[in-house]
């Protein structure tokens, strides 16, 4: 039987009867969950139906997908998209009434009484052949169609069906692609909402402490006890808000791939120090056992800077989510090719199903709403990226909830760095005080920053725009400069660059006291004259460090 037969035996077999496909609620609702309907002209879906008006040589073809009342056209080839109602729409008398089959062909539609006298057949359009493929969902729920007109008659061949019937099946590859891109757009939209909640509780916490601290101060007849203690808790929580903060900007960067790590050989047992040092205080407060055991001293290939905030991020999160009076082991182990740094703890464990989910930004896995162990949701995602960064990888295992968890380092191994330069003993860290000037235009931030510096036995000076920086510079030359960038008329980049043309202030130390922290914060700071880049809130440890150093090198121009 030649192939044109089997398509007339196949057209012969269509008949129309009803079948209410188009009003069953099920099918609908399934339609609705596509997010299909009435959206934007999309290219994958255009070239669908261009190139299957080209493979069947047909003048017009159309995606169409039919809801209870209409047949909404999502791509047309050959045509203007439009709706239809049902009354007028071909596809849906189609739908309405085809058979089991996924293909409808109308050869010629003045040869069937029914439609002889639709709207298409007889409208402007005069469509008499029609040519579609049904377009179902996963389910079997049917959809739409991807279908063909044309005004005069065809006898389609075998291989015509085979072309329509792939091209429809790429169709509805391409909705389901579609659904998958809206699902994980709404999961997004879910962990972004979640996570501004949980960043909107950690930002307020603090702050209701903080406040009722002020108050204490502000009491008559407040004990000195209660005055120191109403100063550390503000400190406390202070360094909580910037912590976050930190968390904050450091994701950003990491995000935008603006950190750049410098990686050298060095001692594992330098960076666990350093990760340490900055978890004591946590570890100290939920009164946990540390321990650690290093074996065989082994070097890794590392940034001394970053490499040390992956294990802060594994030690505190171990630290967070142990109940107190917990064990948090590290343990290292290396060979000639890598290094391998574990974070152990005995706490609430991790599901298996959340393994992934931990890692990712905004994902916490399912913790308690009291929040009163967790963080922000950064913490993981940041420290994983950048173990890749350094060419290694970070890994989490866990017996499930309640079975504790150990966070794995795999770092690679380098050879024994070169010894680093000796302090000498003799040298005095104590010299003259140093000539200081503030530039802020927030009055408040200048005067306490000048306050601080004053307490520390400095002179200070402060100005609270650019012009009159430029005067006090011009009129004596100080030891340090301590800036703001964001400053009204001349910003802090071009402010440093006018003093250091000042006569004599080119052995000043110049100082970036700003929020702006990224590392291309940095660096124009740097390109700009900066000596040095600060962070608000600054850490005034560092600022400490920094001014001790000028001291010590004499830096005074008394």
């Amino acid at each position: 039987m030649s192939g044109n037969n089997r398509c007339c035996r196949k057209v012969n077999q269509f008949r129309f009867f009803a079948m209410s496909v188009l009003a069953d609620p099920a099918r609908l609702s399934c339609l609705a969950n596509l997010r299909i309907l009435d959206t934007p002209v999309e290219p994958h879906f255009d070239a669908l139906t261009r190139m299957t008006a080209h493979v069947l040589r047909m003048p017009r073809a159309f995606i169409n997908f039919v809801d209870g009342a209409r047949s909404w056209c999502k791509s047309a080839w050959g045509a203007a998209r439009e709706d239809r109602p049902h009354s007028e729409s071909l596809c849906a008398y189609a739908l309405e009434n085809m058979r089991e089959t996924d293909e409808v062909i109308i050869l010629d539609a003045s040869r069937y009484p029914q439609i002889k006298n639709h709207s298409e057949v007889i409208g402007e359009t005069k469509v008499a052949f029609y040519m579609a493929f049904v377009l179902r969902s996963a389910d079997g729920f049917v959809l739409g169609t991807l279908c063909v007109k044309d005004s005069v008659g065809h006898r389609p061949k075998e291989r015509d069906l085979a072309s329509l019937r792939m091209l429809g099946e790429q169709v509805t590859l391409l909705l389901a692609q579609s659904l998958e891109k809206h699902e994980m757009i709404q999961q997004s939209q879910r962990n972004r909402d979640q996570f501004l909640a949980m960043l909107a509780h950690e930002l307020r916490a603090p702050l209701s402490p903080i406040l009722t601290a002020v108050e204490l101060l502000d009491r008559r007849g407040i004990a000195p006890h209660q005055r120191e203690w109403a100063r550390e808790l503000i400190g406390r929580h202070v360094r909580h808000m910037s912590q976050i903060v930190e968390d904050l900007l450091s994701s950003s960067m990491v995000a935008l791939g603006m950190i750049e790590l410098h990686l050298e050989p060095v001692r594992v047992n330098e960076l666990i120090d350093r990760a340490i040092e900055m978890t004591e205080e946590l570890i100290a407060q939920r009164h946990h056992s540390l321990t650690r055991s290093v074996m065989n001293q082994p070097v890794a290939l590392a940034d001394r800077v970053q490499c040390p905030l992956i294990l802060m991020h594994l030690i505190s999160n171990a630290a967070k989510y142990t109940p107190e009076r917990g064990e948090i082991e590290i343990t290292v182990e290396g060979d000639a090719t890598q290094v391998s740094i574990s974070v152990k703890d005995n706490g609430v464990g991790i599901s298996p199903q959340d393994f992934d989910e931990i890692f990712q930004v905004f994902g916490q896995s399912h913790r308690p709403l009291d929040r009163a162990s967790g963080g922000i949701g950064l913490g993981l995602p940041f420290a994983r990226r950048l173990a890749e960064w350094h060419g290694g990888s970070l890994r989490v295992s866990s017996a499930g909830l309640g079975q504790g968890s150990e966070f794995v380092l795999v770092l690679q191994a380098a050879s024994q760095p070169e010894p680093g330069p000796v302090d000498d003993p003799h040298v005095s860290d104590k010299g003259a005080d140093l000539d200081i000037l503030v530039i802020d235009d927030n009055v408040d931030t200048a005067d306490a920053m000048a306050l601080y510096c004053q307490i520390a036995g400095h002179r200070v000076r402060v100005a609270y725009h650019s012009e009159e920086a430029i005067r006090l510079v011009s009129e004596r030359q100080p030891d340090i400069v301590l800036s703001d960038i964001g400053l009204p008329g001349i910003n802090g980049y071009g402010l440093v660059r006018l003093l250091r043309s000042v006569p004599g202030a080119q052995s000043t130390v110049y100082v970036a006291i700003t929020g702006y922290g990224s590392w291309a914060d940095k660096q124009l700071a740097r390109d700009a004259g900066f000596d040095e880049h600060f962070s608000k809130p600054i850490d005034l440890r560092k600022l400490d460090a920094l001014l001790e150093r000028a001291r010590s090198q004499g830096a005074s121009k008394t």
